[in-house]
């Protein structure tokens, strides 16, 4: 008899539809292709086929002890020797580990993060902002099993439209509210839709202080949020206030205002701990209409002195080890699908000829330094609408190499993808195009973390708009309530409009929880919970699927 199976790999393998199994009949080639046998089942035919999964070795009643292969949570959790105690209700245990992971107790492999390498040290600050292009930095260790983490975007609000500083008199709806004097208010967006009074007033604020009061519950059980991922459109209307050849020096970002009144003093670390923002760019940091705003700035910020913000370039990456798996995180620049020919949709086009400099871009309110173009970011490019287009076009075709390439040979327990527009967008031109299905499904990526679109939603095995990832989920965490919201608020808080992502990671699952803003009544509000498990890289679906082939006569 000729019988085949499984063995799993490396991740989970739940999804996998393996042609041998439900194929009749199957020509399998045996030996080179010197014979070929027509498989119609194994074994009993009345008995179901067994699905993918398990080990190729299975004990059973009369398995004698002694070492067998190691089944797939095993080999997951960093095992490669494995042990039998024999007969019925014999147990297997883990003998050995992988490096850099120790057993513990016959149990499970672990890292010490005393026992890892001392991580790099942070590098200085850069030259100019594109210095550090796809950038590792240094690597982080946490010693626990299980970890939470925060998403959110989509979150400055306006504190002045002429000057850019909160004041008592900034926010025109704290005549209304008093708590708002002060703080930054959403930048109108809705196109003619009336505002929705007063959620709409204070649409970061309740994100905030619904983000604080997880980050407390959290903490009192011992779990609080480890970083927080940021997906970019950090400051509206149109990221920081200044040029982006104004002349100032790299550390002047450390003093300014809307990192401030912003950030700083919206997400205190009183609030949420001194854990880091890890961060990408959105459109609206460039200038939203415009590439001339202070979107230099944003990445010098990441060097100033025990601060939180991390976002050392336009692209970069982060492997994070944990107590019994590890991350490999990849932050992406995908503005490109924001850039046209200068002369086309000024509304909503970097290299718009109209803003740069012009409309909401204006040299009076953003001069540049004495004898500097002012249609020029002359450290970095672009150096004029014209050259706009081919600036971001190269900056993205050299990312995807690197992203490409990064992703593919990581070797980590978990792909997570952190970028500002979501994956239903398609970025890049002739060959720099990248057909997120695609990638998702060749590289395993297990996780994307978008924003840009102004709510909050979850995708997982199911489509959306044409986009099916598959095995790969994605979120839109793009409610941080900077902007108003694409879908109408309710003052219940019922609603996908405002919040923030809690992410609760392990070795076998990420579960990922969307917070609504709470509406009037700071109600904590959980709108969804999605259970997200490993996915196989294609390479090793085809070399799990091949190697599962024992054949017996």
């Amino acid at each position: 008899s000729i019988c085949a199976t499984r063995s799993a790999g490396r991740k989970d393998v739940a999804g996998l539809a393996v042609k041998m199994w439900q194929a009749r009949p199957l020509i399998l080639a045996v030996a080179g292709g010197v014979a070929a046998v027509l498989l119609a089942g194994c074994g009993d035919n009345s008995k179901p086929t067994p699905a993918p999964g398990g080990s190729t070795t299975t004990p059973g009643p009369d398995t004698p002890a002694g070492p067998i292969d190691c089944p797939a949570d095993l080999k997951r959790g960093h095992c490669t020797k494995c042990y039998y105690s024999g007969g019925t209700g014999g147990q297997t245990t883990c003998q050995a580990c992988s490096s850099p992971y120790k057993l513990s107790d016959q149990t499970k492999c672990v890292v010490s993060c005393s026992d890892m390498p001392t991580p790099a040290a942070k590098p200085g600050m850069p030259t100019n902002a594109q210095s550090y292009n796809g950038i590792t930095w240094p690597s982080t260790c946490f010693d626990e099993e299980e970890i939470h983490f925060f998403t959110v975007g989509d979150w400055g609000g306006v504190c002045d439209w002429n000057t850019g500083k909160c004041s008592d008199g900034s926010n025109p709806y704290a005549g209304q509210y008093p708590e708002l004097k002060g703080k930054p208010f959403p930048m109108p967006n809705r196109k003619g839709a009336p505002l929705q009074v007063p959620v709409d007033y204070m649409a970061q604020n309740l994100v905030a202080s619904r983000m604080k009061e997880k980050a407390e519950e959290l903490k009192k059980d011992g779990q609080d949020p480890k970083f927080v991922l940021n997906v970019g459109d950090n400051f509206y209307p149109g990221g920081v206030d200044a040029h982006c050849s104004d002349g100032s020096p790299n550390d002047a970002a450390f003093t300014q205002s809307q990192f401030a009144q912003v950030f700083e003093q919206m997400y205190p670390v009183e609030d949420l701990g001194s854990i880091e923002w890890w961060s990408v760019l959105g459109n609206h940091d460039y200038g939203g209409v415009c590439y001339i705003k202070g979107w230099d700035q944003q990445i010098f910020y990441t060097y100033k002195p025990n601060g939180r913000w991390v976002m050392p370039a336009q692209y970069w990456r982060r492997f994070v080890q944990f107590k019994t798996f590890s991350v490999d995180f990849y932050f992406l620049d995908t503005n490109i699908l924001d850039s046209f020919s200068p002369d086309v949709d000024p509304g909503h086009n970097l290299c718009s000829s109209k803003s740069n400099p012009g409309e909401h871009c204006e040299l009076d309110k953003y001069p540049v330094k004495n004898g500097t173009d002012g249609a020029s970011c002359s450290a970095t490019g672009p150096m004029s609408p014209q050259d706009c287009v081919s600036w971001f076009e190269k900056l993205w075709s050299d990312q995807k190499k690197w992203f490409v390439d990064a992703v593919q040979k990581s070797e980590a327990d978990w792909q997570i993808v952190v970028m500002h527009h979501p994956p239903s967008y398609t970025p890049g031109r002739g060959e720099s195009v990248l057909h997120w299905t695609d990638i998702a499904r060749e590289a395993g990526i297990d996780l994307i973390v978008t924003g840009h679109k102004h709510e909050q939603k979850v995708y997982y095995k199911r489509e959306f708009a044409g986009t099916d990832l598959e095995g790969t989920a994605w979120v839109i965490t793009g409610g941080g309530g900077g902007v108003t919201s694409d879908v109408l608020p309710t003052s219940s808080g019922q609603d996908d409009a405002y919040g923030f992502m809690d992410m609760r990671m392990s070795l076998d699952e990420i579960e990922i929880t969307a917070i609504s803003h709470g509406g009037t009544r700071n109600a904590y509000i959980e709108r969804s919970k999605t259970t997200v498990t490993p996915r196989l890289k294609a390479s090793e679906l085809d070399a799990d699927a091949a190697s599962s082939l024992e054949i017996t006569v």
